[in-house]
């Protein structure tokens, strides 16, 4: 355990260099709203193919008293166009096993978990043997028959989108 305080650029160098160093896997943890302090640091791991996990959390509106400064509306596109980086937005518990199982096998890519503050329910509730997750997208409802049109979502989005779907 480290303990970084309030420095995320100095977290994810650290951990840089502990996977450099070899024969751990690091991981750190901050708010999405701080990746840009971590993001020169984060697009070096990606540079480098080191196995770094970075988890950040609080990554949607849904914040209650944290309030639009803490918000990260335009980080997960920035994030997502760093080359071998690997982004996930994890709709349940289910799929943050799957994120994380992906992330401590991929040897030669860091990877991004952005997780909700709030608790979001199971989605996914049929079993399945195969990593989902691993597709990158997948269909979690189909209609069985024509389709008028389609939502696609991430994270807590994926609950109001089969909301939405409910309704039409």
């Amino acid at each position: 355990y480290i303990h970084y305080g309030v420095r995320e650029h100095g977290m994810a160098a650290a951990m840089n260099g502990i996977a450099l160093h070899g024969g751990f896997i690091p991981y750190g943890g901050t708010f999405l709203v701080f990746s840009d302090y971590c993001r020169p640091s984060i697009r070096l791991s990606a540079l480098m193919e080191q196995r770094v996990i970075y988890v950040m959390t609080h990554d949607s509106i849904g914040l209650g008293e944290d309030g639009p400064t803490h918000q990260p509306v335009e980080h997960l596109a920035s994030l997502r166009a760093i080359p071998n980086l690997q982004v996930f937005r994890p709709a349940d518990a289910v799929e943050t096993a799957e994120a994380w199982e992906i992330a401590v096998l991929s040897p030669s890519a860091p990877s991004l978990l952005a997780l909700s503050r709030q608790g979001l329910p199971t989605v996914r509730t049929a079993h399945t043997d195969e990593n989902l997750t691993a597709r990158g997208a997948y269909v979690l409802r189909d209609t069985g028959g024509a389709r008028d049109v389609t939502l696609f979502a991430t994270g807590s989005e994926v609950e109001l989108a089969l909301k939405a779907a409910d309704a039409l």
